[in-house]
């Protein structure tokens, strides 16, 4: 953490410089801190958001400008601002820009509560914007080229740290069914979608850029679409956990599991069969036979079978590098 806000603030600082010193140099930027602002806007430590940021603030300056200017000519004031707030809201919503709202209403507040904004003409807007402009400029030259993210190496590293999770619940619960442990506490449903959702989005702009043919060639839509489906019988699965009481001989119904996730960590170990695969709900339906309540035992043993079919589909997919360092 301390490692991404010191990342983070040297961009900053960084870009805050160079905004100023070519604002300085050209004498073309009337007011430096329209830039600056810019710059405090854009910069993010994620690439994504940084482009996002960047489109967000132009287009709402551009926006901002242009409507304030046509207003400013009836209304001055506070009054005038509200009015500009309230016809940029369906303005943007109608150009599909409404990450722009909050950009497009302080630029408003800023050019109506100006001295003397009655001069304000549509070179003062241009030139705003183009300031604005300079600053974003400025700020995605250097979020892309300082410490730039490979979302390829996070996809990877998101995707051994999903197994790692997994693997390392399995064996806790392998240790809690043999009596050797308590009962593991089941992995946090918030943190495992936010994972989720981070490589989703990483898959959708690498598949859009030079890095499609990787993507395609890793197979990391059908990879994703796996892992929700895993994730979610995963969950539903520690679910109906609760209601079962640990015995020994389920321990053994989670080593096909366990063996399927470790594929690509192992280079000996292989995708079990379809049919090797069927044995893992036998001793949960033995066991369901000879318990009172038998009904818990067959919920898991049913979350059993898409659960591994899913870990399955995981280990048949092409392997993937070995994810470097962050």
């Amino acid at each position: 953490m301390r490692a991404e806000l010191l990342r983070k603030s040297v961009k900053l600082a960084i870009a805050a410089f160079l905004t100023a010193a070519i604002a300085v140099f050209f004498q073309r930027i009337e007011f430096v801190w329209y830039p600056l602002l810019a710059v405090v806007v854009v910069v993010d430590d994620n690439d994504e958001k940084t482009v996002a940021a960047a489109r967000a603030r132009i287009l709402g300056t551009v926006v901002g400008g242009l409507l304030t200017f046509l207003v400013h000519t009836i209304l001055a004031g506070w009054i005038g601002v509200l009015v500009s707030i309230l016809l940029m809201v369906p303005v943007l919503r109608l150009l599909g820009w409404q990450s722009g709202l909050s950009t497009a209403a302080l630029v408003s507040v800023m050019f109506l509560m100006i001295p003397g904004h009655a001069e304000l003409n549509w070179t003062y807007v241009f030139n705003r914007a183009l300031d604005t402009s300079v600053g974003c400029a400025v700020a995605l030259a250097v979020g892309l080229l300082l410490w730039p993210r490979n979302r390829l190496n996070l996809l990877c590293r998101g995707d051994a740290e999903l197994r790692s999770r997994l693997l390392a619940q399995l064996q806790a619960y392998r240790d809690w069914l043999g009596g050797l442990s308590p009962r593991p506490d089941p992995l946090p449903m918030a943190e495992l979608g936010a994972r989720l959702d981070a490589m989703q989005r990483w898959i959708a702009l690498e598949a859009s850029g030079p890095q499609g043919a990787t993507i395609r060639r890793q197979r990391w839509r059908q990879r994703m679409m796996l892992w929700r489906m895993v994730i979610n019988h995963w969950l539903q699965w520690e679910r109906l956990l609760v209601e079962v009481e640990p015995s020994a001989p389920l321990q053994t119904s989670l080593d096909p599991l366990i063996s399927q996730l470790l594929i690509r960590r192992q280079p000996g170990v292989t995708p079990l069969p379809q049919q090797g695969l069927a044995g893992t709900t036998v001793p949960w339906r033995r066991a369901a036979a000879a318990a009172p309540r038998p009904l818990p035992y067959l919920a898991v043993t049913a979350e059993l079978v898409p659960l591994q079919a899913g870990i399955r589909g995981l280990a048949l997919l092409p392997s993937l590098p070995q994810a470097g360092a962050a």
